[in-house]
């Protein structure tokens, strides 16, 4: 049943009469959006997350991730496997990209044209190892302590563990608004517009 439906809830008295309640349906699931998110999911070195994102040989993650090594091994989603170099990194938005030494044949995602509001419905599948889909919103954006100089870090209902650092969310259209953080402080991610500046940046 499509978002904004309702349906009935029936049940009978003993007296016979028949009482129903209207309860709204559950939304519907955007087409795809699972299916493109863990398409483009990255394992990075052994512990970390990451995703193919504006071509076929380029890797977001975040930048605590990278930390100490030039090349990384990665892993996609369709078994085949590459060394990502370090292009970029952004340190006070915790993120980093890398350039694969060879193109993957998969679907990268976009980068989301504009922030997401309070209340946005988002998506993320966390490391792939053990990718676990799954909703979340978007509370607010502001400033957490452990990412001090960044001022619209994404607040949201995201459950992460140990291994999400680096895992895309995205939204209904399946466009990255972020790169999961976590941190012991705050539960955020870091935002898509350092990310498109960061690919800017590189790529100039």
């Amino acid at each position: 049943m499509s978002a904004g439906r309702r349906q009935r809830a029936c049940a009978s008295l003993a007296v016979g009469a028949l009482v129903c309640l209207v309860v709204p349906a559950r939304a519907a699931r955007p087409p795809g959006v699972e299916q493109a998110l863990l398409a483009a999911s990255v394992l990075v070195g052994s512990g970390c997350s990451g995703v193919l994102v504006d071509g076929p040989d380029l890797v977001l993650t975040a930048e605590h991730c990278i930390d100490g090594g030039a090349t990384h091994t990665l892993r996609f989603s369709d078994g085949s496997r590459r060394t990502g170099w370090v292009a970029g990194v952004d340190r006070e938005a915790d993120q980093a990209l890398l350039l694969l030494e060879e193109p993957v044949a998969l679907q990268p995602l976009r980068l989301a044209p504009r922030p997401p509001i309070a209340g946005t419905v988002l998506y993320f599948a966390g490391n792939p190892s053990r990718a676990r889909f799954r909703e979340a919103t978007l509370d607010r954006t502001g400033r957490c302590p452990s990412l001090p100089s960044l001022g619209n870090a994404l607040f949201t209902t995201i459950d992460g563990v140990p291994g999400d650092s680096g895992a895309a969310i995205v939204d209904g259209a399946a466009r990255v608004v972020g790169l999961v953080h976590g941190g012991a402080q705050c539960r955020i991610a870091t935002p898509s517009d350092t990310l498109r500046r960061l690919i800017a940046d590189v790529l100039k």
